[in-house]
């Protein structure tokens, strides 16, 4: 009986393998849920952090310092995760990433060929798509390919150009095939499932924009104006840019990641404002309004434009 079949592309999120949205998984006998909660929406983002609960939710069984972005499926035990890495930058990898985890812990991981997936969405992509060959729409290369990836038996299949099929024991954390991938996939086929599994936060409250408002309830840009003896302006109009990026934690507690002032003109840092700038904002209280719900952190980061 298959377990759990996930992508990551599903209807709702066409920009490739790496938007960077937290999710919800399950396995499908629905024993433990698999959460993973993104810090930042930015592309090949790992920032977060990976829970997994049994059937009730509220019991956590282990976590996973990172968000796992990309392909990943649960064991019937809950006791691993798989996870596969098939893009950087929203382009394909020559060799993707599967990386093994049993109660928390990387057990093992390896690089494999270029995802199957890749060359199929090229022909369509291209309007190409063969009549003839691998490709056409009732080939068994064109099913391995429109399902590269699947969990079934709490095994782990991942088809690669070839074609050829790689497959993974979750159980015994050992890798049992490789090789010509089509008689193999021929007889797994049955147990692809339909659909998949996976809920996406997609609501608008998990895209916090802008930046947190001090608990002052002061507007973040204010309050870097004002530290720096300058008013707000439009791009076009401003003497400094300001790059700001930090990480807020529930607890209302930051990490300051970059405060840089610089000159439009020179495009130079300016050491001694940027010095003053870290140190107020270092002193500066702020709302957690926009963190959003059940999410530790959050990365904020935008620039700023003073005149």
């Amino acid at each position: 009986m298959r377990t759990l079949f996930i992508f990551l592309f599903l209807p709702l999120v066409c920009f490739g393998q790496y938007k960077g949205v937290s999710y919800e998984l399950r396995n499908e006998i629905g024993t433990y849920t698999l959460t993973s909660k993104t810090f930042s929406h930015r592309i090949d983002n790992e920032e977060g952090i990976t829970i997994i609960t049994g059937k009730s939710g509220n019991d956590t069984l282990y976590t996973i310092d990172r968000f796992l972005n990309g392909y990943v499926g649960l064991s019937n035990d809950g006791r691993t995760v798989v996870h596969v890495q098939t893009e950087k930058n929203s382009q394909p990898l020559p060799q993707l990433r599967i990386t093994l985890f049993r109660n928390g812990k990387t057990f093992d991981s390896a690089e494999l060929g270029t995802f199957l997936k890749y060359e199929l969405d090229d022909a369509i992509d291209r309007g190409q798509l063969p009549k003839s060959g691998w490709l056409r729409n009732d080939s068994l290369y064109h099913k391995m390919a429109s399902n590269a990836f699947y969990v079934t038996d709490d095994k782990v299949f991942v088809s690669i150009d070839g074609p050829l099929l790689q497959v993974f024991d979750l159980n015994r954390m050992f890798h049992i095939y490789a090789g010509n991938g089509a008689n193999h996939f021929l007889q797994n086929y049955y147990s692809i499932p339909n659909l998949p599994f996976r809920t996406e936060f997609n609501a608008s409250e998990y895209f916090p924009k802008g930046f947190p408002r001090t608990v002052k309830d002061e507007d973040f840009a204010t309050v870097v104006a004002s530290t720096l003896g300058s008013a707000e302006t439009i791009p076009e109009e401003a003497s400094l840019r300001v790059e700001m990026e930090l990480k807020l934690n529930s607890d209302a507690s930051f990490d300051l990641r970059k405060a840089n002032v610089f000159s439009t003109m020179s495009n130079e840092l300016n050491q001694e404002q940027t010095e003053l700038l870290k140190a107020a904002i270092q002193k500066t209280e702020l709302q957690t309004s926009l963190l959003p719900p059940d999410h530790p952190a959050w990365i904020f980061s935008d620039n700023f434009w003073l005149k």
